[in-house]
């Protein structure tokens, strides 16, 4: 087979696992249906991915690494910010929450350009080592905010402000409200503008707990 259509081929197979994954996630897709929607047969799709999960490994996986990148980034602005002053500044972690606040927004607008491959990821991924991404993201952010609130009022006295259950809940509240903005939104103009809605919401309460 020509390099040309190999890679013809091979995009078929991943626009069409893509569409079957859309439609009944992964468990439920079958890997008979992804070839015959692709014009391919068994055999041939073996060519191309070792199996069902390696197809939609090749899908979301580089979404994956550009949300990891993202948050690494406004996560590790925020840390360097509150390690520069030894008495944490209310000017200072207004500044940071209203990073983080942009930094939602620039990270909903990336899920919602990347729609399709998001929702598989967030709604599609169950029986794949990926379903538990969004739980992963979230047990990131629990663990910065007790490390910030920890550098706000010592790492002793977190529990005097909020305990890690309560952290958890409201992390998790966040992200999946941020997920079905980038799912069910029209266009980047309703992204954004629910985007800031659910930021500014959860930054009123996180500073009210970090001291503002």
């Amino acid at each position: 087979m020509a390099n040309g259509d190999y890679e013809v081929t091979h995009k078929k197979i991943l626009d069409c696992g893509k569409k079957i994954f859309k439609e009944q996630g992964f468990e439920k897709a079958n890997l008979r249906a992804i070839c015959k929607e692709a014009g391919v047969t068994t055999g041939a799709f073996y060519g191309h991915f070792e199996d069902k999960e390696s197809l939609f490994a090749e899908l979301v996986e580089p979404l994956i690494t550009e949300i990891k990148r993202y948050y690494a980034m406004y996560e590790n602005k925020s840390f360097c910010a509150y390690k520069k002053e030894k008495r944490i500044e209310k000017e200072t972690i207004q500044r940071i929450l209203e990073l983080k606040a942009q930094g939602a927004i620039d990270m909903v607008l990336y899920f919602f350009e990347n729609k399709d491959v998001f929702e598989l990821l967030v709604f599609g991924s169950y029986g794949t080592k990926y379903s538990s991404f969004l739980d992963e993201l979230i047990e990131i952010e629990d663990k910065n905010h007790f490390k910030i609130l920890g550098m706000i009022y010592g790492a002793n006295h977190v529990n005097d402000r909020i305990t890690n259950r309560g952290i958890h809940l409201l992390n998790h509240a966040y992200f999946y409200a941020l997920s079905e903005i980038a799912v069910h939104s029209e266009d980047r103009e309703e992204v954004k503008q629910n985007a800031i809605l659910i930021s500014n919401f959860f930054n009123e309460g996180w500073g009210k707990i970090r001291g503002l």
